[in-house]
């Protein structure tokens, strides 16, 4: 274990203990932040990381122990008053309001009521410097959100805590949306603060990311705190066995994709394919039974290509088609894609899947309650029923299907999201990046229910924006660039390599054909694992 810093905490935890209700959320939770240190905080879905978080942003306040600031016990009842101590936070989801412009959202809740904290050009100024910083373009400021991309939504949100006075910023899976370009300026920035004295509190399921990043690491599991560890210590494998408990807790990859699988039937088929206007046709088959992954870099069409074959954007040019019953039935819509059994789990959850003012249990039996209806009249037991039994197939806790939705940690509000459409049964699973943010405990439990699906027949298709995700758990990856499909890979092709030179528009052997390339894509590969 570390030692502990000699100088006084920033920010400190001191035997935290926090219930919803009956169930203990954290017990006996030990946390302190050093001056001018990035601080890991890492654990499974579940175990504590998310109520920590809003203990120290002010969202929640403990039940038993104290939270200082300095050395004093303070008491943080809202948002206000953690921002009053210098305490900003920056969530995984971007939670921007597409009412206002990007510089409206930067800063609201900074003016005073009847007067501004300073003028508007110094407002502009300032978040024109932050956004530089991060390599986004100024115009992100004056537009709508609504009309950015995940992650130009997500530098708003980085933005609008930079702006702001702090001592500790707390950074919740905030990465988890951003490009590798971007992420690297962000670290640029945070090394820059840290010279100044301050502190980071780093949350992110991403091992690379907090071996680049982090001083020392705190790790919780099952609402504990299991211990601290040092820089040197922290290694992806000591991290996970701390986390599980288990000594092999690093050795759950399967590499999927090197199964041999005999050809299966199309069950679902995009035929000369326009993306955009002006953007190349292609052609592509799923296959029954199979994870077909769906990679590239963010804005180069995965994430529109998943909505286009789930009905939820048209085409372009092109058709989708499904196979129903063995006739082909073109996809033309949202609804009628669900009734012709192809089942969409947005990645936005928070603005496009999950109804926060309603519990667990209704947010899971959204998709089927038909199902449990005669003459019109719900017959709640079988609800119920249902209900607890996707719970437990897919470990959402805390096992309550009265519990409210918003108070789930990350990981468990995506169980239950995807949960909701595979109670639904569909014949086709398609996925938009479900795995963001997600710990690689829940991972590895959603690899092996994927292939359990499959293995019953069930054909998913799969957005990810890591690689190594897609290694493990597809049997092919169509890796999109430019608006198309470049290139589908699977079997022996099906490489790391092959993958990232797809997304660059090009052929891994044009790759190797190149040292410098070839050296270049090293350094590339290292940052994104």
């Amino acid at each position: 274990m570390s030692t502990p810093p000699l100088e006084p905490a920033v920010v400190e935890l001191a035997g935290i203990t926090h219930r919803y209700g009956p169930t203990v959320a954290l017990s006996d939770c030990r946390l302190s932040i050093a001056p001018g240190e990035v601080h890991g905080l890492v654990g499974e879905n579940g175990s504590g990381k998310s109520t920590v978080v809003k203990l120290l942003s002010g969202i929640m306040r403990p039940t038993e122990g104290e939270v200082r600031v300095g050395g004093k016990a303070v008491d943080l009842r809202s948002p206000a008053a953690a921002q009053r101590h210098e305490i900003v936070t920056v969530f995984q989801e971007t939670l921007v309001s597409d009412e206002c412009s990007g510089l409206d959202n930067v800063f609201a809740g900074t003016d005073g009521i009847f007067r501004r904290a300073r003028s508007g050009r110094a407002e502009r100024e300032a978040a024109e410097r932050v956004v530089a910083s991060l390599g986004a373009s100024p115009a992100i400021l004056q537009s709508s959100p609504h009309h950015l991309s995940l992650a130009e939504r997500q530098v708003l949100t980085l933005t609008r805590a930079l702006v702001r006075p702090w001592k500790l910023l707390i950074l919740d899976e905030a990465t988890s949306a951003l490009d590798l370009s971007t992420r690297d300026r962000l670290f640029a920035v945070l090394a820059d603060h840290r010279r100044e004295g301050r502190s980071v509190l780093f949350v992110s399921h991403r091992m690379d990311e907090l071996e680049i990043l982090i001083d020392r690491a705190t790790v919780q599991r099952s609402g504990r705190t299991v211990g601290t560890v040092g820089k040197d210590e922290a290694t992806p494998a000591r991290l996970l066995s701390m986390m599980s408990g288990r000594s092999d807790a690093g050795e759950h990859h399967v590499r999927a994709g090197a199964r041999s699988r005999q050809a299966a039937d199309v069950v679902l088929r995009g035929v000369d394919l326009s993306l955009v206007a002006q953007a190349p046709a292609f052609d592509l088959d799923v296959r029954r039974g199979e994870i077909l992954g769906i990679g590239g870099l963010d804005g180069q069409g995965g994430s529109h290509l998943v909505e286009v074959l789930a009905g939820v954007r048209p085409t372009a040019s092109g058709r989708v088609e499904v196979d129903r019953d063995g006739s082909w039935t073109r996809v033309t819509g949202y609804r009628q894609a669900f009734r012709s059994g192809i089942a969409y789990v947005p990645g936005k959850r928070q603005e496009e899947g999950l109804f926060p003012s309603m519990t667990v249990g209704d947010n899971l039996s959204m998709a089927t309650l038909p199902r449990h209806a005669r003459a019109g009249l719900f017959r709640s037991s079988s609800v119920l029923t249902r209900v607890r039994e996707e719970m437990t197939r897919l470990g959402v806790v805390p096992h309550d299907p009265s519990y409210p939705i918003t108070g789930l940690s990350g990981g468990n509000a995506q169980k239950v999201l995807v949960g909701r459409w595979l109670a639904a049964e569909p014949d086709v699973l398609i996925l938009n990046d479900p795995l963001r943010g997600v710990d690689l405990g829940t991972k590895r439990d959603f690899y092996a229910l994927l292939r359990e699906l499959t293995e019953a027949g069930t054909t998913v298709v799969m957005l990810s924006t890591e690689i190594e995700e897609l290694l493990t758990c597809c049997d092919r990856v169509a890796v999109c660039q430019a608006e198309r499909v470049f290139d589908v890979l699977e079997g022996e092709d099906l490489t790391y390599d092959a993958v990232l030179a797809a997304m660059f528009g090009r052929h891994v052997s044009d790759e190797q054909s190149s040292d410098e390339q070839s050296s270049d894509h090293d350094t590339h590969r290292k940052v994104t694992l």
